[in-house]
């Protein structure tokens, strides 16, 4: 649904359109002018969105491509597109995933992290909650190492604190509010901040803690003239918060204002819902002819966007308007709507009150012809009627019984089986990680052994002979023998303290994994031909020992896989940490393969035995001729 009343763009953006002296210069100013109009006027937002990324296009300009997806995923989002905002946010991702792969700039990182922020937005209209929270941690581990990323990252808190509220988690959303509101300046009013109250107070509201709400509203008052996007929502809340107090007069101003907004803005799912507040706050004071211009409103809109949920509640809306009005036929008719679209899924309520509204229809008419007659057949029937369900319900009832003990013994029997096989799997698992720590055991002192003795051996056998032929003169011959003698002992001490550090880094050990990896990288990148970026974050506090070590032998092994297989010129490794979850990415341009053909190799299965021993959750994604990208992610003990 498209915008009424269209704003007129900024002036001097206008002039800097048509004066841009090159397309990558004129996507830039589109891109602005499509920001501005956002909030007010989504259609011609749209148009120079696409005016941007037409032109981002024809000059080849990567940043300006991946920008105008994000900005027509943001704007479908607006508009409740969640199919279109899915799609675009794809595109976006798809642009500007290689750019920072090329240079990791602060810029791409936060453009990435917006991009996530926007996927986790449609997830979570999508009811795909914890696809949700993964994208929004996603877009915090891009922000997190940027120095002035605080208002973003705030923004990204806010929706985290929403995913985990609507997941029924109201002590996490809580926590994750509170440090989007730790984010702010204290300089100044915070226009990301009026997110953040509103979803306080509708939780208030919720709890019916009005008092509460009404606090949290008043201090997000003075956001409102900074967030614009946002007054639609604020005006909602408001509307509710002064319903619950019982101002109807107040919340029916209230609701009027947001729906203006919701109007301009182009969010004409939320129009819907607030038309329906309007009209159930009408009924509710008596007013049955504005009730019922606001739902019909309402059903016609919700009917342009298919939302089912909204459909059957403005529909049972207006079918007991009707029923008030005693307009029976008009109310049978939107009480059949709303159970057709309820299908198999309609509550025994809603059926009962369907048949109940029939049969008064019925009796209405029969009344004027034979009104007592007909009463007393009525009344005959119904009691018949009753007695006939009262035994179908007995039967139904002892059926379900029957079927419920059936299910008590099958599930009990499920039950030990699983019990049985978790047993097994802790002991498997147990064992493995014994061998695991044996091995790892074993290396250490073999390392030492190799190191501390044999090495001082063959150093004290170079030492003599070093002696010998710096004595007196001895015969060419000899001497000759001697040096070569010298040279091979060098070479083997060389190739022992070579298989000491592989065995077991001495960085690792002495300071750390980040060190380790970085030495690793670089021994990595000396050996092939290949250019090898390494990215940390968070690490500046030691892992468990055990961690560290398994961690390095992962990325050791993916490594040693690219130099075999990949045939790649560049790889990328990320190790970031975000309080309790590690996030590890290699990703190499190589010629990629099908992970589901590689499933069956070696080199694959011991990558994944190694992600499962940690209790991480490994992703692979590869294509041939595309590269390949694995990730994983695990959550470290509080």
């Amino acid at each position: 649904m498209a915008a009424q009343g269209p704003s007129t763009p900024p002036d001097s953006l206008l002039r800097a359109l048509q004066a841009a002296s090159s397309d990558t210069a004129r996507a830039k100013t589109a891109l602005h002018l499509s920001a501005a109009l956002a909030a007010t006027d989504t259609a011609q937002a749209l148009r120079y969105a696409r005016q941007a990324l037409a032109l981002s296009q024809a000059s080849g300009f990567g940043y300006g491509q991946a920008h105008s997806w994000l900005q027509l995923s943001a704007l479908a989002i607006i508009r409740n597109d969640n199919v279109r905002a899915a799609r675009y946010g794809t595109q976006a991702q798809a642009a500007a995933a290689p750019l920072y792969r090329q240079r990791p700039a602060p810029r791409l990182a936060r453009l990435l992290a917006a991009i996530a922020n926007n996927r986790g937005s449609v997830a979570d209209r999508q009811g795909q909650y914890a696809a949700a929270v993964r994208s929004y941690l996603q877009a915090a581990t891009y922000l997190a190492p940027l120095p002035e990323a605080g208002r973003t990252l705030l923004t990204v808190y806010a929706n985290l604190g929403n995913s985990l509220l609507i997941a029924n988690q109201p002590a996490q959303a809580a926590r994750y509010w509170r440090l989007a509101t730790a984010l702010a300046p204290r300089t100044g009013p915070v226009p990301e901040l009026l997110p953040v109250y509103l979803q306080l107070a509708r939780l208030h509201l919720q709890q019916a803690h009005s008092d509460s709400a009404g606090q949290v509203l008043r201090a997000a008052r003075p956001l409102l003239p900074g967030s614009q996007l946002y007054a639609d929502q604020y005006y909602g809340t408001l509307g509710q918060y002064y319903r619950s107090v019982g101002q109807p007069t107040a919340a029916w101003q209230a609701f009027g204002q947001a729906v203006a907004y919701a109007r301009r803005k182009g969010a004409a799912g939320y129009e819907a819902k607030l038309l329906f507040e309007q009209g159930q706050l009408a009924a509710q004071v008596g007013d049955l002819p504005a009730a019922r211009a606001s739902l019909e409103r309402s059903l016609t809109i919700t009917e342009q966007l298919g939302d089912s949920r909204q459909l059957v509640d403005n529909l049972e809306g207006l079918a007991r308007l009707a029923e008030q009005a005693g307009q029976w036929p008009e109310a049978l008719r939107y009480y059949r709507r709303s159970h057709e679209l309820r299908d198999t899924l309609a509550s025994t309520a809603v059926r009962a009150q369907v048949a109940q509204l029939e049969t008064r229809y019925r009796t209405r008419q029969q009344a004027e012809q034979l009104r007592t007659l007909r009463q007393a057949q009525a009344a005959e029937q119904l009691v018949l009627r009753q007695q006939r369900r009262l035994n179908a319900v007995y039967l139904v009832l002892l059926l379900v019984l029957v079927a419920a003990g059936g299910l008590a013994a099958a599930l009990l029997r499920h039950r030990q089986r699983q019990a049985a096989r978790q047993r097994e799997q802790e002991k498997a698992l147990l064992t493995a990680q014994a061998v695991l720590q044996g091995q790892e055991e074993e290396r250490r002192r073999l390392a030492r052994d190799l190191h501390d003795g044999l090495g001082g051996m063959l150093s004290t056998v170079k030492h003599y002979l070093a002696s010998a032929r710096s004595r007196a003169a001895q015969p060419e011959e000899a001497t000759a023998l001697f040096t070569q003698s010298i040279e091979h002992l060098d070479s083997s001490i060389g190739e022992l303290r070579r298989v000491a550090r592989n065995l077991m880094p001495e960085a690792l050990l002495a300071f750390g994994l980040a060190q380790a990896l970085q030495d690793l990288c670089a021994s990595v990148q000396q050996a092939g031909n290949l250019r090898v970026q390494l990215h940390t974050h968070g690490l500046e506090t030691r892992l468990p020992q055990t961690l560290e070590v398994e961690l390095y032998r992962l990325v050791q092994e993916l490594l040693n896989n690219v130099l075999k297989h990949a045939q790649a010129q560049e790889v990328l490794v990320q190790l970031m940490r975000h309080d309790t979850e590690l996030h590890l990415v290699v990703e190499d341009d190589g010629r990629g393969f099908d992970p589901a053909v590689a499933s069956t190799g070696v080199g694959l299965r011991s990558v994944q035995a190694r992600a499962h021993y940690l209790g991480g959750t490994l992703e692979v994604q590869s294509a041939p001729g595309q590269g390949t990208s694995f990730s994983l992610e695990l959550r470290l003990p509080a």
